[in-house]
């Protein structure tokens, strides 16, 4: 799945990191489940905003998993705070972050790694 990533500022001020977390049921994963992930969200945007780091940007359902959206001005430091508790999360169990990085020739290529 191909994500279209805000790349309107040429500065690249903010940067985008997302996380895609599989869902057990069907496409758009059950009750129970979509409220647990939004316990999540609410865990990481605080913990986002409590660092300093970013914010919470929004969710996506749809294809079997649920893409939660951050956006920050360091995509690294973003990650550094919110990777341990995604990666510790039962959610998080075959989540994956996806991360715009330099491509070596002057533009930004995604990168998706597994927690």
């Amino acid at each position: 799945m191909a994500f279209d990533f805000d790349d309107d500022d040429e500065d690249h001020e903010e940067q985008d990191l997302l996380f895609i977390l599989p869902l057990q049921k069907g496409q758009m994963g059950t009750n129970q489940e979509r409220q647990a992930i939004e316990r999540l969200e609410d865990e990481l945007e605080a913990a986002a905003q409590a660092a300093g780091v970013g914010e919470f940007d929004g969710d996506e359902y749809g294809g079997g998993e649920c893409t939660l959206f951050f956006c920050g001005p360091d995509v690294e430091q973003l990650l550094a705070v919110l990777r341990p508790l995604v990666k510790r999360s039962p959610l998080g169990r075959g989540a994956a972050y996806v991360r715009m990085i330099d491509d070596g020739q002057g533009g930004l290529v995604q990168r998706r790694t597994m927690l």
